[in-house]
């Protein structure tokens, strides 16, 4: 027997606390020119719009373009946070960038970031002799890249790196708004448009990555209470906003642009819609962002279960306290993490697996989301007290 003594051992893992995941990280693939410090398609991360001017690119360079999206990306999302840029030459289209079989596409900024990135803008300023192919309303290459965009996201999806992208319109008839396809017709539920900017002609994807990227993943891109956007000119195309007379119509049909509200100054960003019909329950960025939430946690949950061993019990089933324990980690990781990003999240485990034979876990896991107020109707109307008696 030792020396009588007092010996303290400390508990870990009571806590329930999580692993945190990237959800406000981004990343933008922009048409530029090569500068000194920075070569075009080589991927590099930012933590402010100076980390950019050191690199070369300035508002007073050939990098305007480029530069005036990682601005405005940090006037909303502010210094410090974590941007992966990439440089393409102006020839490079949006199909071709978001083509997951092009190596020097987005799939290089997404792997260079080991897949933190969860917001992508892919950007595309043409050289001044392209001819932008026929498309709905705008350019083709722009629908086409829809659906490159939305095979990139689902490869990355699956290997537990989930991420949704926001493309730039480009050469918009604004002058015929009802020619504008139909975004809601569309299966590309991690795919949205950015319609407005606040130059001409120039979508500001940056600026609206970067709204993305300060808010929680269940916060819709338009809140009012989040304050007007740090802007002073909106336009679709060439034309202002407060010109346009068909924006019901573009938002019915599904893309993202700046509003106004009578009686507040300053531009709002309208909905946050995707490339899908409004019956898919991903048809919003908020909802699609907290999926990609919940299956980062389950994945970190459950990883540390594999090839580990279980109890049977005597009928050959899934014994309760596994079944206990298994149920518990995952709501318990994102009941924790998603606290107030929704509203409820339970899983259940069958007992009736047979493991014995399969060496397969199936874990349902159902999350309550949280509401938006898109219409608030007020019923409003004169009481004469009078007649009430």
């Amino acid at each position: 027997m030792g020396l009588p003594k007092v010996a303290i051992t400390l508990g870990n893992g009571n806590l329930g606390r999580t692993a945190a995941t990237d959800d406000g990280v981004a990343g933008l693939v922009l048409t530029g020119v090569a500068t000194n410090q920075l070569a075009l398609a080589l991927p590099t991360v930012l933590f402010s719009l100076s980390d950019a001017e050191q690199l070369g690119i300035t508002n007073a360079s050939a990098n305007t373009y480029a530069y005036r999206h990682i601005k405005e990306f940090y006037d909303i999302a502010g210094e410090g946070a974590e941007l992966y840029i990439m440089l393409v030459e102006n020839t490079v289209t949006m199909p071709q960038i978001a083509d997951v079989t092009n190596a020097n596409g987005a799939v290089k900024l997404l792997d260079a970031a080991k897949g933190r990135v969860r917001l992508l803008g892919i950007t595309f300023n043409p050289a001044d002799n392209y001819v932008a192919p026929t498309g709905e309303g705008m350019d083709g290459n722009v629908f086409d890249a829809v659906v490159k965009a939305q095979q990139l996201a689902q490869a990355y999806t699956e290997q537990f790196k989930p991420v949704r992208i926001l493309l730039e319109a480009n050469a918009v008839d604004i002058e015929h708004p009802e020619k504008l396809k139909d975004l809601r017709t569309l299966s590309a539920n991690r795919v949205g448009i950015v319609l407005a900017g606040t130059y001409y002609d120039t979508p500001s994807v940056g600026l609206v990555i970067g709204r993305a990227a300060s808010i929680p993943v269940q916060r819709n891109l338009g809140r009012v209470k989040d304050g007007a956007l740090p802007i002073t000119n909106a336009y679709i195309a060439s034309k202002k906003i407060e010109d346009i007379s068909a924006l019901e119509l573009l938002h019915t049909k599904g893309y993202i642009f700046f509003r106004t509200f009578v009686g507040r100054s300053g531009y709002y960003l309208n909905d946050d819609p995707m490339c899908a019909p409004v019956t898919d329950d991903y048809s919003q960025l908020a909802m699609g962002r907290v999926i990609d939430k919940a299956i980062t946690l389950s994945y970190q949950t459950y990883v540390e279960e594999l090839n580990d061993e279980v109890a049977i019990d005597e009928n050959g089933k899934l014994s309760v306290p596994v079944i206990k324990y298994l149920q518990s980690r995952i709501e318990t990781a994102v009941n924790t993490a998603m606290a107030d990003e929704i509203s409820s999240f339970s899983a259940y485990v069958d007992a009736n697996q047979n493991v014995l034979s399969t060496g397969k876990i199936t874990v349902r896991a159902t999350i309550v989301p949280v509401g938006y107020t898109k219409t608030i109707e007020v019923l409003l109307g004169f009481s004469n007290p009078a007649l009430n008696q």
